[in-house]
């Protein structure tokens, strides 16, 4: 029987122009056995769902055959469609092209060294692949694309990228476009791929980006006495993602890309699926109470809707586990676990996606990126209690029907601010600088290796080319969002740790909501903590004025006892005094009229508005009290002084002066 099935297999592919090897015979026989197929329906759907543009030649391999059954079942199946829908690709899987300067394309490298600890011309070419990356998308570019058939008129209106090995003996303006470094103190330098050349950039203008040490730059000016003046300098041009996508043809850079007919299956589920949602948190410390009691707030408003995925990204912890303590992670996570389980439909149907922070411990060298995933030491427990959660790298791939999404979680914006050695404009926000320089040197982090260590043999990890459909920085500033006209849509959804915001986004319509995870009771208890200050505060005045006008009486009995002669400044003593009371009088007076004014603003609680009437009415007869008492006092003294006065007798000068004899 197995005879006459390969005879027949091999026949029906040996019609269609293709041979197959005999691992895919194979495949396809158990296949048979197994699930009963019937052999000539089989033949037919694999035929028919084969995806020639993947094929390199006419030889079937068992890849080829396992990606057909895939399909097959995705397609009869509505749960394989939702496992196919949600990829995570992490940065050790991501794909590695290299250019090809002859073929003017990428080809996919499918061997290459995958050590952590490259050789010496890992590093070289790491930045060779980054300049040739964009060295290639300039040169398209509407503005550097000369025509082939142009005129002499036609081409003085395009502009040409000189290489810097042409500029000795090149006079005029040339335009350059190079890596920026700093081989000597206080002295630039721009680099391509056969040489570098000294560049002065203290007179060049510069309008949109960031420029920091390792940036690829565009710059225009004139090469004269060995230094190329720069007068103007900005950053390479961008690409449209779609244009991209065109050039590429059918090359997968991003990474598990599904066949033709699985990616029409899912632009079908995606629009469908209206009500799915993806959340995006950063900043998530677990080893907070009021973090965790946040993320069970934000759970329980999901509870009856929950989100089809959740993308959770360091720190994981408010401070660095170090010295043995990184077990203490399990013990946070377990934690987690618990407060998840206490929600079914968000425990059943919704895909957690754990992205490490640039302190999480992963590993013994936690600076160097790609970060590896969380170790299945301190999550296994969970993993158990939460099947449907994936621990990935830093940076990752997420791969939604047809939207590519990328996720990094790194302070970028002070690090990029504090490294740039121009000065970016004032015109629009820092995340938009950053933004553009990410996108035009189609890299997720452009500082030296020293500033920010890579991994040599992973730098394509990093890579953000083609543009995705979304790019999220993981930061700790401001939330921001930038739509660009190049297709990309860029988004930081802040840190949830210091004010519980967090990105909720619809794939179905491509829009982004951003939310806080706050109580309705919490800004409730803050007008109540404002109340009780301000009582408070009163208190402590009326305290305070009681206490000094006690001292003020003591200080004037003291003084009546003393000589005539100070009368009068007795008298100024006791305007000042008077002065202090009704100052302070007046300050009592602004501190009703704070209260009323959050009175006003808390009409609807009965309650509290009786306790301050309340209040308000005891300040005001106590305020009265004190008059008087003042008022007695001033009449006590000045009959104290009339009485002085009275009891007086006038001196004789004639008994003085005997006395004085």
């Amino acid at each position: 029987m197995d005879i006459q099935w390969k005879k027949q297999i091999t026949k029906s592919f040996s019609l269609t122009g293709f041979s197959i090897k005999a691992d895919a015979m194979k495949c396809i026989i158990n296949r048979i056995k197994n699930e009963g197929y019937d052999i000539t329906l089989l033949i037919d759907n694999l035929l028919k769902n084969l995806d020639k543009s993947q094929l390199n030649n006419n030889i079937i391999d068992l890849q080829t055959i396992e990606g057909c059954f895939k399909l097959i079942d995705t397609i009869n199946s509505s749960d394989a469609i939702e496992k196919e829908a949600l990829k995570v690709i992490d940065a050790f899987n991501t794909p590695l092209f290299n250019f090809d300067s002859n073929s003017k394309q990428f080809i996919k490298c499918e061997n290459f060294d995958r050590s952590l600890h490259g050789s010496s011309n890992s590093k070289s070419d790491l930045y060779r692949k980054r300049y040739l990356k964009v060295l290639q998308r300039t040169e398209r570019n509407e503005y550097f694309a000369t025509p082939v058939l142009a005129s002499d008129k036609l081409k003085n209106e395009y502009q040409t990228i000189t290489p810097l090995s042409s500029l000795l003996g090149n006079t005029g303006r040339k335009h350059v476009l190079g890596t920026i470094s700093q081989i000597e103190e206080d002295q630039f330098y721009i680099e391509d791929l056969n040489t570098h050349v000294k560049i002065d950039i203290s007179k060049a203008k510069f309008e949109f980006g960031i420029v920091t040490i390792n940036s690829i730059i565009q710059a225009s000016g004139e090469f004269i006495d060995g230094i190329f003046i720069a007068d103007k300098i900005q950053l390479p041009p961008t690409e449209e993602r779609c244009e991209t996508l065109k050039f590429l043809q059918n090359i997968d850079m991003f990474g598990e890309r599904p066949q033709k007919k699985t990616m029409e299956q899912l632009i079908k589920y995606e629009k469908e699926k209206e009500d799915n949602s993806i959340l995006f948190l950063s900043d998530v410390w677990l080893d907070s109470e009021r973090v965790m009691e946040r993320l069970d707030y934000l759970f329980g408003g999901y509870k009856d809707c929950p989100p089809f995925a959740m993308i959770l990204m360091g720190n994981f912890t408010e401070h660095p586990l170090i010295n043995g303590t990184q077990y203490q992670l399990k013990k946070y996570f377990n934690q987690l676990a618990t407060i998840i389980q206490k929600y079914p439909n968000i425990h059943q149907f919704t895909q957690f996606i754990f992205v490490p922070g640039p302190t999480d411990p992963t590993g013994s060298l936690l600076n160097i990126l790609p970060k590896f995933p969380i170790s299945n030491v301190f999550i296994k427990e969970f993993l158990s209690a939460i099947p449907k959660s994936t621990f990935t790298t830093n940076p990752c791939r997420i791969r939604y029907c047809s939207q590519e999404i990328i996720v990094f979680r790194d302070d970028l914006t002070n690090k990029m601010r504090r490294h740039c050695i121009l000065e970016p404009s004032q015109s629009c926000d820092i995340s938009q600088h950053l933004i553009e320089l990410i996108c035009s040197n189609s890299h997720l982090c452009n500082l030296t290796l020293e500033d920010k260590p890579i991994y040599w043999n992973y730098d394509h990890a990093m890579s953000v080319y083609p543009l995705p459909d979304i790019l999220v920085i993981g930061d700790k500033s401001n939330q921001y969002e930038h739509s660009r006209s190049d297709g990309t849509y860029s988004m930081n959804p802040s840190s949830f740790s210091t004010d519980y915001s967090f990105a909720h986004y619809i794939p179905a319509s491509k829009q982004f909501y951003y939310n806080k995870a706050d109580r309705p009771s919490d800004e409730f208890e803050d007008d109540d903590n404002e109340d009780d200050d301000e009582n408070q505060e009163v208190e402590n005045n009326e305290n305070q004025n009681e206490n000094e006008e006690n001292q003020n009486v003591n200080e004037i009995e003291e003084k009546d006892t003393q000589d005539e002669n100070k009368d009068g400044d007795n008298d100024e003593i006791m305007i000042d005094e008077n002065e202090k009371q009704k100052s302070k009088k007046r300050n009592k007076k602004v501190v009703i009229i704070t209260k009323d004014d959050e009175l006003n603003k808390l009409e609807d609680d009965e309650e509290i508005l009786n306790s301050l009437d309340a209040q308000q009415s005891e300040n005001d007869n106590q305020d009265d009290e004190q008059e008087l008492n003042s008022n007695n006092i001033e009449s006590e003294v000045q009959e104290v002084e009339k009485e002085e006065d009275e009891d007086e007798e006038p001196i004789d000068n004639d008994k003085l002066d005997q006395f004085i004899e």
